[in-house]
Parts: structure tokens; sequence; C-alpha cells
């Protein structure tokens, strides 16, 4: 996973110059490479991969918040839970 920074995330444009453009969300913002927001999102992850990811702590958070210990038999169990929740079909049949 790379460090949670501008320079690393899916929604920076780069203005090779060290600064560049946030594009998650409109008025699009000017910032540093070295910046970071509470909306980082890992470039070096697909979509889908970082959707999983999230599955995955949200099932481990239930499992741990129903008393089961947290090692890594939470972790995965989890992530069975999360690749056998049905995927929802996008309108474009993907």
């Amino acid at each position: 996973m790379n460090e949670r920074r501008c320079g690393n995330c899916r929604w920076w444009k780069d203005g090779k110059t060290g600064m560049g453009t946030c594009w998650r969300r409109a008025p699009f913002e000017t910032t540093w490479k070295t910046s970071f927001c509470g909306e980082w999102a890992d470039a070096s992850i697909t979509p889908e991969q970082e959707e999983m990811r999230e599955l995955v702590r949200r099932f481990a958070v239930a499992m741990i918040s129903a008393g089961m210990p947290i090692d890594d038999t939470t972790w995965n169990e989890a992530a069975k839970f999360a690749a056998a929740e049905p995927q929802i079909q996008r309108e474009d049949g993907k």
C-alpha cells in the first residue's frame, strides 16, 4: 500500500511541479503532492480491489463486535464472507 499522500491517490492528477489537481469532488482543488486528506484512494489498486478491502473490513468489524477474537482467523473468515457476497451487476452488464 502506498503512503497516504495526494501524489499516490487515484484522484490526483500530477501537474509535474509537485503540485497537481484533486479530481475527487468539484470544484477541483490544487494540492501539493505531499498533501493528504480523508478521501485518499490508493492509486496502485483497482476500484474493485478497494471495494473488496472495504467489504472484508466491514465483515471483520461485525465479527469482532459479535465477540470473535482479533486475530488472523477473523480476517480470513471475513475474506471468505466478502468473497461469497453477491456481486452487483452494473448497468453496462459488467
